[in-house]
């Protein structure tokens, strides 16, 4: 096996990638090549026996060449590295089994092992890019991987978030203008109540509007917490770039997406699922009451049922997002299963929704979701065809960010 472009990162995040895969940890500079017996290239396209050349951190060339090959995955499906839009690195179970909850005694240094711990996890499972909205340790978490400390996917943060609470219009300006100086790589909005307490309209238009607009005007994104119609379309019209959750919403609100290209952040199963799965350990806290559950049980069903009517309307710009929390992480590729097997989704446009669109949903459309010439080396390989077999997203066998691979059990 070759140990080509394979960086060495901290005590900790060598010993992770040693029990999980079983591979030492070493640098070298040369070129890489890669042997892909299925490629699907995240815009839709696939090839097969493509090889790939990786210089640093970009790909360099791809072709059906023969040849002698690094690392020969022509058993394997490769695709550009997976993007979830929508996680939360730091929420997870303390030792007593319980959700983790703010004001409790464990220490930032615990929270953050734990964030570490999801951000390996949710990295081997083929996810090397992930928006955490959000936790003020995202930042140090996000800083740590990109200099090598950690292993994980590359992080976007809102920080904090856009609450009722914050204020009003003049208040919440003052908000995103603080998040871009402490670093926020995107603003998030929570527009609409948790769907625990009813999902109710929680900020006016004029709050609404005040947080796009100066979400703009300091050069952020802005994602925003939104149910229902009214909420929903009062988001689309204000020039908001993504709505979180939508679910509940009218045709006329879905033709507001399609017309305004607004990219929609839906979660149809692994976040639901995860919450049943894992009932005794969220009931009784804060809102994840009896109530709680049986509104995210009927979240659910409505849910499934609006995704495969938007699903119709090929303009709606529907990107891939999990809203992964305690007992998600690494599990992230479920709701890819969900969207194909129960919501309908055809299987090569989930993928493009985890990859180019997932991008260019996070800005960053040039460099990220695709194979080919100039984009950045982030790969994913896998056993099977998700094509013709979404479980094959399960099988990871092949990791790569930044041209580092961090997985490779062929």
């Amino acid at each position: 096996m070759s140990a080509r472009r394979i960086r060495r990162p901290a005590l900790l995040a060598a010993v992770l990638a040693i029990a999980a895969t079983g591979i030492g940890l070493a640098q070298e500079e040369a070129p890489v090549t890669i042997r892909a017996g299925l490629l699907i290239d995240g815009t839709g396209d696939t090839r097969s026996n493509a090889r790939l050349f990786v210089n640093g951190s970009e790909i360099t060339r791809v072709d059906g060449l023969r040849g002698s090959v690094d690392y020969d995955l022509s058993e394997l499906t490769v695709m550009p590295g997976l993007i979830d839009t929508h996680v939360h690195l730091t929420s997870h179970f303390e030792a007593d089994g319980r959700l983790h909850q703010a004001g409790s005694t464990e220490t930032p240094a615990q929270t953050m092992l734990h964030a570490v711990g999801n951000a390996y996890r949710t990295l081997m499972a083929g996810f090397t890019t992930v928006q955490s909205l959000g936790h003020p340790l995202d930042a140090d978490l996000r800083d740590a991987i990109d200099r090598g400390d950690v292993p994980g996917p590359r992080v976007l943060t809102s920080l904090r978030a856009v609450t009722s609470a914050t204020g009003d219009a003049d208040a919440i300006r003052a908000t995103v203008r603080q998040l871009k100086a402490d670093g926020a790589d995107v603003i998030k909005v929570f527009a609409s109540s948790s769907i625990r307490e009813g999902g109710v309209r929680a900020l006016s238009d004029e709050q609404i509007e005040a947080a796009c607009d100066e979400g703009r005007a300091q050069g952020l994104r802005v994602a925003v917490h939104a149910y229902g119609s009214e909420v929903v379309s009062s988001v689309i019209r204000a020039g908001c770039n993504s709505v979180e959750h939508g679910n509940r919403y009218d045709d006329e609100t879905l033709a507001l997406f399609a017309d305004h290209g607004t990219f929609l952040g839906f979660h149809v199963g692994l976040l639901w699922d995860n919450y049943a799965e894992n009932r005794e350990r969220f009931i009784g806290i804060g809102n994840y009451t009896p109530d709680g559950f049986a509104r995210m049980s009927q979240a659910r069903r409505i849910g499934m049922r609006r995704f495969r009517e938007t699903l119709r309307n090929r303009d709606v710009q529907i990107v891939f997002g999990t809203d992964a929390t305690a007992g998600a992480h690494g599990r992230n590729a479920e709701e890819l299963v969900v969207r194909i097997d129960e919501g309908g989704q055809n299987p090569m446009d989930a993928i493009v929704s985890a990859t180019s669109r997932a991008a260019r949903s996070l800005g960053l459309g040039e460099e990220l979701g695709t194979v080919a010439p100039g984009f950045t080396a982030d790969l994913v390989a896998v056993e099977g065809n998700p094509l013709e077999d979404v479980t094959a997203l399960r099988r990871v066998r092949f990791v790569m960010k930044d041209g580092v691979v961090h997985r490779y059990d062929p």
